[in-house]
């Protein structure tokens, strides 16, 4: 015999496996989000780690590069001071400009690079370490232009005193000269010594004609720029040391003005401060001076709220 609930009980039997189909559906589900979801995340995790570490790993071979041709320059800068022989100057800047430009080239590279790189990381330390080398040619190239300047201020004041010196010594052979020929000569000469006389005054015509013709030279040498005085003393040598000094920084402070690039800018102007800072032993004008430094502290002080 059938039963007689045969079909109520087939539709019961039906609706109690698709709810617990349903229900098994969904706990597999969840199971699977649940374990597999993290380790997708750890995954992409993983990737960008090493995306980063192989950027990090290239960004560091070539800072690497950098930072010995730095070390080169500044061992070069301190065999360069203290050389005086000019062949071996000369071969020593030949390498100062070789590794400032090797600077150039790794500058231009990690630019480059930089932008390739999709690791934020990455990007934020290739940025700091432009920023860094940056300041250090533009601080570099202050320090040419400054060396420059000295040099040429230093050999104009280095000739202008020898040609002062050697107009001393034309100035006190001309005066020894006038003396000598102002002497009063004997009117008749003693028998045998009439020769000798006129042999001296000739000798002393000479020496005299001399040193005027000297003197002469030496004039037109460095004409409208040295006045035969006393030979000047060591204080005078610092007022002129100081007024170089002065000139030079003067010279970077309206550089500075005229440079857009705000790290150029606070490097030119803190040479220019530093300048003026040697040049304050000496410098006549103390008010001036230090008028001038104040603009400079203003200058320096903004630039840094500027970041």
């Amino acid at each position: 015999m059938e039963p007689l609930n045969r079909t109520a009980r087939s539709s019961v039997k039906n609706k109690f496996f698709g709810f617990y189909a349903l229900s098994l559906l969904a706990v597999i589900l969840a199971t699977y989000f649940l374990f597999n979801t993290p380790a997708g995340i750890f995954k992409n995790k993983i990737r960008v780690y090493q995306s980063t570490e192989e950027e990090q790993a290239r960004l560091l071979s070539k800072i690497e590069i950098m930072n010995a041709n730095l070390k080169n320059i500044i061992q070069t800068d301190e065999k360069y001071l203290s050389s005086t022989n000019e062949f071996e100057k000369g071969s020593l800047l030949g390498s100062l400009q070789e590794y400032q430009k090797n600077i150039n080239d790794g500058l231009v590279n990690l630019k480059n690079d930089s932008s390739l790189f999709s690791s934020t990381v990455s990007r934020k330390d290739s940025y700091n370490y432009i920023s860094a080398f940056n300041a250090i040619v533009a601080y570099r190239n202050t320090i040419t232009a400054l060396q420059k300047t000295l040099e040429g201020k230093g050999g104009d004041a280095t000739e202008l005193l020898k040609v002062k010196s050697q107009l001393d010594l034309c100035s006190q052979q001309l005066e020894i000269c006038k003396m000598l020929a102002a002497k009063p000569v004997t009117a008749a000469a003693p028998a045998g010594g009439g020769g000798g006389k006129s042999a001296k005054e000739t000798e002393l015509q000479q020496m005299l004609d001399k040193s005027q013709a000297d003197l002469a030279a030496c004039q037109k040498a460095k004409a409208g720029t040295v006045v035969p005085v006393a030979a000047e003393s060591g204080g005078s040598n610092e007022s002129k040391k100081a007024q170089v000094l002065f000139d030079a920084g003067q010279d970077l402070y309206t550089t500075a003005e005229k440079t857009k690039n705000l790290i150029e800018r606070r490097g030119i102007l803190s040479a220019a401060k530093q300048l003026l800072q040697k040049s304050a032993s000496a410098y006549p004008d103390k008010d001036k001076l230090n008028k001038v430094i104040n603009q400079i502290d203003v200058e320096i002080r903004k630039l840094s709220n500027m970041g």
